[in-house]
């Protein structure tokens, strides 16, 4: 009988060489490559790569509701690296919350955070859309049509009144865009809102089908420069994800850093600038200035 003693270095039978124990406390590294994998501290300034200049990060979409409930998603959003956010009331309840929405805005407790009101548009064909856009122009900072119809999806791309088309894919079997409504939304300034709780908040094949959605929404707005944002649309603390969880979760379609980074700060800026100076403008390229202004 033969005694095997298993201290002795284990061999692969047949072949001379040993084998290998690894100590997984040494540094990881990438297999085949030098370079070692980085950890990220996330609690460190959102930066877009390879820049060095801070972002100011919009969330904009909160679902507004009462004060308290308002006031306590505005106060995650800002602890999670926010700067500004548009709390959007639907057309039917725009008028009594915008009162609150107004009291937020000088509230202590989000001094750091930008608030704008925004109102959704829900409309069952062009003229209803275009009859309560005329009506909360002047009312709201930021303009929302719902999307989901492809007739309402146009007339929202066609109106330079609408800041933003929201989910055009909505109860869509196809991302309710195509090369029409994508060059009338980059004539328009009309902006098409990518909303990503429905990625977290859908499963399966429903899932795979809304990235496939953004994708090909993506691929329009590079071949036609349309504005692209990118919110979370949260009724909930917990809908709402940090700055660089989006730009992370958007490269699962396709986005990259830099663009995902302007869907979610140079864009929005850019509508709450414009839609401060609509009252001043008469005519498309044309507003009013002040003596000190021109000076």
């Amino acid at each position: 009988m033969k005694f095997f003693d298993f201290k002795e270095d284990a061999r692969i039978s047949g072949s001379s060489r040993q084998m290998k124990f690894f100590d997984f406390k040494e540094d990881a590294r990438i297999s085949g490559s030098s370079r070692q994998m980085k950890f990220f501290d996330f609690k460190e300034d959102a930066r877009i790569s390879g820049s060095s200049r801070q972002m100011k990060f919009f969330d904009f979409h909160i679902q507004a509701g009462d004060h308290d409930f308002s006031l306590r998603l505005l106060a995650e959003a800002s602890r999670l690296g926010y700067q500004g956010a548009v709390l959007v009331c639907s057309d039917e309840t725009y008028s009594r919350l915008q009162p609150e929405i107004e009291l937020l805005r000088d509230n202590p407790a989000i001094s750091g955070l930008e608030v704008a009101a925004g109102v959704m548009i829900n409309a069952s064909n062009p003229q209803d859309m275009r009859r309560k856009v005329n009506r909360f122009r002047r009312k709201a900072d930021v303009v929302y049509v719902s999307g989901g119809d492809l007739k309402v999806n146009r007339a929202a791309c066609e109106n330079p009144r609408v800041d933003v088309l929201s989910a055009p894919y909505s109860s869509r079997r196809d991302a309710g865009m195509n090369h029409v409504l994508a060059r009338e939304a980059a004539r328009n300034r009309v902006a098409v809102e990518l909303v990503t709780t429905d990625i977290m908040g859908s499963w399966l094949k429903v899932r795979a089908r809304v990235l496939e959605y953004f994708r090909d929404i993506l691929k329009l707005h590079r071949k036609f420069d349309f504005p692209l944002l990118l919110s979370s649309r949260a009724s909930s603390i917990y809908d709402l994800r940090t700055p660089r969880d989006l730009m992370n979760l958007a490269g699962c379609f396709g986005m990259s850093t830099q663009e995902a980074g302007r869907a979610l700060s140079s864009t929005p800026s850019s509508i709450i600038e414009y839609s401060r100076k609509r009252p001043l403008m008469i005519a498309d390229g044309v507003r009013l200035v002040d003596d000190e202004e021109e000076d």
